[in-house]
């Protein structure tokens, strides 16, 4: 029988190059940035994916992560500016800037013997507002051939919304009010009025053409009322396959936002996806 990493523990014990966990910690525009680095097991090096939350952050999927490395690939995952104890001030501004600070940590450090990484095989992953960043990121960097959104926003599109709809503003105000006071030094009103000011540039159908020329994994939730699928997901799928896409795989699963209800099928596709990487 083979091995599955998505639901059985490694057969072996690496006693000279086993599994661990690395608390980390690099800087973003001065600030201190706070993480997690997951090593597989193995003289590596190994492939690394750099797994994105969205805001504010309480879901981590480390669950994933386990997965990702029972499978073979190192994984860091990290908490932006502002928020779980990362310094400096909370921003959807600063996303762009803390994901490209925690690639040049993994570039700086590939030959610590601790981590044990290939940096030239790196892969984006997230989660929500995650999700988005990791797209985003990847259309101004051709070094990132693939790319996997889970749940991913569309900020840009949603904030088109926000600007022509006042119901739509109001609601979505309500909705963050609380998550808003998690991170440090913003607000509800503040972080949609981002997403109202970077509505045209961080808009994901602009960039279909050029994302459709990379290896996607995009997950869509049928009951996502965060990021709902009529405005964040089906346009973008849409919007790909017109482009030409030809190495789009795509999947809704019959959940909510967090995906609470099928976290092992989450793991299966994103885990059969993994299997078939060519960097």
């Amino acid at each position: 029988m083979n091995y599955d990493p998505v639901t059985q523990d490694p057969k072996y014990y690496d006693k000279e190059f086993p599994s661990s966990i690395l608390p980390v910690a690099f800087e973003s525009k001065g600030y201190k940035l706070l993480g997690t680095y997951f090593v597989a097991a193995g003289k590596g090096p190994h492939p690394i994916i750099i797994l994105l939350h969205g805001f504010p952050g309480n879901e981590v999927n480390f669950d994933l992560a386990h997965v990702f490395r029972r499978q073979g690939f190192n994984v860091l995952t990290f908490h932006y500016r502002g928020c779980w104890g990362s310094k400096g001030d909370y921003s959807w501004e600063n996303l762009e800037e803390d994901l490209d600070a925690a690639i040049g940590f993994i570039r700086a450090n590939h030959h610590n013997e601790q981590f044990r990484v290939d940096i030239n095989k790196m892969i984006l992953a997230g989660h929500s507002m995650g999700g988005f960043i990791a797209l985003y990121y990847s259309v101004f960097h051709d070094e990132f051939k693939n790319v996997i959104s889970i749940a991913g926003f569309n900020a840009g599109a949603f904030g088109e919304m926000l600007k022509i709809n006042k119901e739509i503003f109001d609601l979505s105000l309500e909705k963050i009010r609380f998550t808003a006071t998690i991170v440090k030094n913003s607000s509800a009103k503040k972080l949609l009025g981002e997403l109202i000011s970077h509505r045209n540039e961080w808009n994901l159908l602009k960039y279909s053409s050029k994302l459709s020329l990379k290896r996607l994994l995009i997950i869509g939730a049928q009951y996502d009322t965060t990021a709902p699928l009529e405005i964040h997901h089906l346009p973008l799928i849409a919007s790909l396959r017109m482009a030409g896409a030809e190495n789009l795989e795509e999947s809704v699963l019959e959940c909510g936002h967090s995906f609470a209800d099928r976290r092992i099928e989450l793991a299966r596709i994103v885990s059969n996806w993994l299997i078939n990487t060519r960097f």
